[in-house]
């Protein structure tokens, strides 16, 4: 009787920490022609800063340098490397934004070329942000090497996943 109850407890326990969601999530798209998005003021540094409007409100602030390009999102992004798996990176133009169907995004994948050096970017990974609720802090949860065969849908999978209850700067990230 006291092995029942014990394995209840565990399995209501177990229950009650998986995020429930009242609806599917769904995915919406926007493109971005970053360089026309408004410039931040520049300071004589070679990095250019432009912020786009985005779904719901959440800023797209799109970093550039001779060599890479980054996005951020919202207002108070956490600054961390892209992937430990590239050293140069360029950010796609398409983001996909997820959450709850009619609701606002909580998460957002951006496909980035990926490369060893300047001037090969010869792969590409689906990197996977948290968006917070008040479109504020956002991170990364991780990334997916897009070559592989339904990385679209592995890159949903763990933006649907983890968005909810990723923690940014405490958890640690997929990267596969």
């Amino acid at each position: 009787m006291m092995i029942a109850r014990l394995a209840l407890a565990i399995g209501f326990t177990a229950v009650l920490t998986v995020p429930l969601r009242a609806e599917p999530w769904a995915s919406s798209y926007t493109t971005h022609d970053y360089a026309k998005c408004r410039k931040a003021k520049a300071n004589g540094d070679p990095v250019s800063v432009h912020r786009c409007p985005g779904k719901a409100g959440i800023s797209v602030i799109w970093t550039a340098g001779d060599d890479s390009s980054a996005v951020e999102f919202g207002t108070k992004a956490l600054q961390e490397t892209i992937s430990d798996k590239a050293a140069f990176f360029e950010a796609g133009k398409t983001i996909e934004w997820r959450g709850p169907k009619g609701g606002k995004p909580q998460a957002a994948i951006l496909r980035y070329a990926t490369g060893a050096r300047v001037g090969k970017l010869d792969g590409s990974r689906l990197v996977v942000h948290r968006l917070a609720a008040d479109g504020a802090a956002s991170c990364i949860i991780g990334s997916v090497d897009a070559r592989k065969p339904d990385a679209n849908a592995a890159a949903r999978r763990l933006a649907d996943e983890k968005a909810t209850g990723f923690r940014c700067g405490q958890d640690a990230r997929s990267e596969d």
